[in-house]
């Protein structure tokens, strides 16, 4: 099966779209999602996934009728808009950056991936615990006693 096809504007267009919802840092030497061609894995996944194929065409046409260019307000309006095309494509931007190794590198997560190892987590303090616990040991007990309910 053949990638998503498409143009060299709408692959403009979605590398603009990717760099809103992952943006670089020059500072932490971080490219954007569009910037290091996680368009490349959209068009994977659409070609395998006629559902997002379908989203991913429909806001690409919405996106091209934004005659200000893609910035954050156009993406507040795709995301208004379109919320169901825009939650598919946030998701699968997001694992097309972060299933690289060299972008979990960068954000200081391990290049490994997740499974079966996993990654490691420090432990929280005994204050912090204590801090998320607490609100829960002050409501007192919260459920219905079932011997005393009245049910047969």
């Amino acid at each position: 099966m053949a990638d998503f096809p498409m143009s060299p504007k709408e692959r403009h267009l979605l590398d603009s779209i990717l760099d809103q919802l992952i943006p670089g840092s020059c500072e932490r030497n971080i490219p954007g999602a569009g910037e290091i061609g996680v368009a490349d894995y959209l068009a994977h996944v659409a070609a395998r996934r006629s559902r997002f194929d379908a989203a991913l065409r429909r806001l690409l046409a919405r996106a091209s009728e934004l005659t200000d260019g893609i910035d954050s307000d156009a993406i507040r309006r795709l995301e208004q808009s379109m919320p169901i095309e825009f939650a598919e494509l946030l998701t699968e931007s997001y694992k097309g950056y972060y299933s690289r190794p060299d972008m979990r590198a960068k954000v200081g997560v391990g290049a490994h991936p997740a499974h079966p190892s996993g990654y490691e987590v420090a432990q929280e303090s005994a204050e912090f615990m204590g801090s998320l616990i607490e609100p829960v040991r002050a409501r007192g007990p919260f459920y219905r006693d079932p011997s005393i309910a009245g049910g047969g």
